[in-house]
C-alpha cells in the first residue's frame, strides 16, 4: 500500500522536479527508471549528471573472455553513448563522465562526446581511459601511448577537470581559463607550469602516478590554490618552487622530491609527507626535509613517514629543528625499530604545542644489524623533557597497537610524563584472534595501573578493530 502512494505521489510531481530528482541519482539507475511508465520513458535524457561507465553497462563475464569479445563489447558501449547523447532533450549537464579502458578506434565518438558536454555548458569533466585490468607497469606503458584528443580551448574553461591515462597538450591554452579543480593520473605531463600560469583560479590541483612532471614552480599566480596532492608521480626537475601562502593541504608520497615554500603558510590545516619504501639518500637528504618541514611549520596536523624521521636525525640540529611547529596533531607512520628513535623524539620536541599524538604502526620489519649508538632497551627510561609533554598533550593513540616491547616502552614513558595526558587509545588490528585481545586486556590493565600517570588520565582503552 505504501508503495503504491508513493508512486501516486511522484506522479503528481512536475517533469522539472522529477528531473531533479532522476539528476541525483546514479546514472545506471535514472538510465533505468525509463521502465517505470510512459511518462518516465525519457525523463532521464533530461538528467544534469552523465556518467558513461564502461563497467556498468557491460557485464562482467563478457569483458573476462578474449580481446576480440571484449572489444564487441566496447564497441557496443560506445553505440550507446553516442545514441543517447543524441536523444539528450535538457538543457544543460552539470557533471559529464566517460570511463572506457581503450580509447584507439573510437577518437572520432569521444571527441564528439567532449564537443557535446561543452556545447553543454558542463561544469564537470571526467574523462577515465585507463584499463582496470593493467598491472601499474602495464597501465604506464598503455598511457604513455594513449591516443592525444586535441580539446577545444574552452574545455579549460570549465570549474572541474579530470583526465585519467588521457594525452593532451596543455600549450593550447591560449588565454587564461577558469578551472578551480584540475586532476591528472596516468599521464605524461611535461611542462604543466604553462597551464598552471593560465589558472589563476585554480583551488585544488592533484597529480598522481604521472611521469616526465615539468614543474619548476608554482606562483603567486595562483594564490587561490588550497588543497595541493602529489601521489607517485616522476618529475623531470630536480626541485619544485611553491609559492603558496593560502595552501591548506598538501599531500606528497613517492620518492623524494624537494619542494621548497617560498612562504609559511598561516591557515595550512593538513600535510602528508610519505616517502614510501624508500632508502637511498645522500648526506643532505635530512637538511633538506627538515627543510620542507620548516616550510609546513604552521600545518594543524601532520603525517610523516619512516624515511622522514630517519633522516632527519641527520640534520643541522638533531635534537629539534630550526623552528618549533605549531602542529597540533602529529601522525607518525612507523615500525618503531631503534632507528627511527631519534627521529620521533625530534618531531615531538619540535612541537611545542602538540595535543594529540598518533603512532600509525606499519608492519614488522627486522630490526637494522647497524648500531643506532644507544642501547634500545633503555632509550625510552630516561626523563623526557618535551614541552608539549609539560602542557599540551592531551592525547596518545596507538593504530594497529600489538603491544609489542618498544610501543609498551613508549607508552609507560608517555604516560609517565604526560602531566596533562587524558586519554591513551590503542586500536587494534582489524580481524585480531581472541588470544591477542586478552593479552590486549592484560596490557591495557597494567598500563592503567601505572602508579605516576598523569593525575588528569581518565582513562587506557583498547579499540578492537583497526581503521
Amino acid at each position: 500500500m505504501d508503495s503504491r502512494r508513493n508512486r501516486v505521489r511522484l506522479s503528481s510531481l512536475p517533469d522539472t522536479v522529477l528531473v531533479r530528482i532522476i539528476s541525483n541519482l546514479p546514472f545506471k539507475l535514472a538510465v533505468k527508471t525509463s521502465v517505470l511508465a510512459k511518462r518516465w520513458k525519457n525523463l532521464h535524457r533530461e538528467t544534469t549528471n552523465v556518467a558513461f561507465v564502461e563497467s556498468d553497462f557491460v557485464k562482467k563475464r563478457s569483458v573476462s573472455y578474449d580481446e576480440e569479445t571484449r572489444n564487441k563489447a566496447r564497441v557496443s558501449f560506445v553505440r550507446f553513448m553516442v545514441n543517447w547523447v543524441s536523444k539528450f532533450s535538457g538543457e544543460g549537464v552539470q557533471n559529464f563522465k566517460i570511463i572506457l579502458s581503450k580509447t584507439v578506434g573510437f577518437e572520432a565518438e569521444i571527441t564528439s562526446l567532449i564537443q557535446f558536454a561543452v556545447s553543454k555548458q558542463v561544469k564537470n569533466l571526467v574523462l577515465d581511459f585507463s584499463d582496470p585490468y593493467l598491472s601499474p607497469r602495464k597501465q604506464a606503458e598503455a598511457a604513455s601511448g594513449a591516443s592525444v584528443f586535441h580539446f577545444p580551448e574552452c574545455v579549460y574553461n570549465l570549474e572541474s577537470l579530470k583526465l585519467v591515462a588521457c594525452g593532451f597538450d596543455p600549450s593550447r591554452l591560449a588565454h587564461p581559463g577558469s578551472l578551480k579543480s584540475l586532476c591528472f593520473d596516468w599521464i605524461q605531463l611535461g611542462n604543466i607550469t604553462a597551464l598552471l600560469s593560465r589558472s589563476p583560479l585554480l583551488e585544488s590541483l592533484t597529480i598522481k602516478n604521472c611521469w616526465n612532471v615539468g614543474l619548476e614552480a608554482i606562483t603567486e599566480y595562483n594564490s587561490r590554490l588550497r588543497e595541493l596532492v602529489f601521489q607517485n608521480s616522476g618529475f623531470a626537475t630536480k626541485n619544485s618552487t611553491l609559492d603558496l601562502p593560502n595552501i591548506k593541504f598538501f599531500k606528497y608520497t613517492g620518492e623524494v622530491h624537494y619542494f621548497q615554500f617560498l612562504k609559511v603558510s598561516k591557515i595550512m590545516e593538513e600535510a602528508i609527507l610519505d616517502f614510501g619504501a624508500e632508502t637511498e639518500h645522500d648526506e643532505a637528504a635530512g637538511t633538506a626535509l627538515c627543510g620542507l618541514l620548516y616550510g609546513l611549520s604552521s600545518v594543524k596536523k601532520l603525517t610523516v613517514c619512516p624515511f622522514l624521521i630517519k633522516m632527519i636525525k641527520d640534520s643541522e640540529d638533531p635534537v629539534q629543528l630550526r623552528a618549533p611547529m605549531e602542529t597540533r596533531h602529529l601522525v607518525i607512520k612507523t615500525n618503531l625499530v631503534p632507528d627511527e628513535f631519534i627521529g620521533i623524539t625530534l618531531m615531538i620536541n619540535s612541537c611545542p604545542v602538540l595535543e594529540t599524538l598518533t603512532f600509525q604502526m606499519l608492519s614488522p620489519i627486522p630490526e637494522p644489524t647497524t648500531n643506532p649508538g644507544f642501547d634500545p632497551e633503555t632509550y625510552w627510561t630516561y626523563v623526557l623533557s618535551h614541552e608539549c609533554l609539560k602542557k599540551t598533550l592531551k592525547v596518545v593513540e596507538v593504530r594497529n597497537f600489538t603491544g609489542g616491547t618498544y610501543q609498551l616502552h613508549i607508552l609507560r614513558v608517555l604516560i609517565r610524563w604526560g602531566l596533562v595526558l587524558e586519554k591513551v587509545d590503542l586500536y587494534l588490528p582489524w580481524r585480531l584472534p581472541e588470544v591477542y585481545k586478552n593479552m590486549a586486556r592484560s596490557i591495557v590493565r597494567n598500563l592503567r595501573d601505572t602508579s605516576e600517570a598523569s593525575s588528569d588520565l581518565l582513562w587506557i582503552r583498547w579499540v578492537s578493530f583497526f581503521y
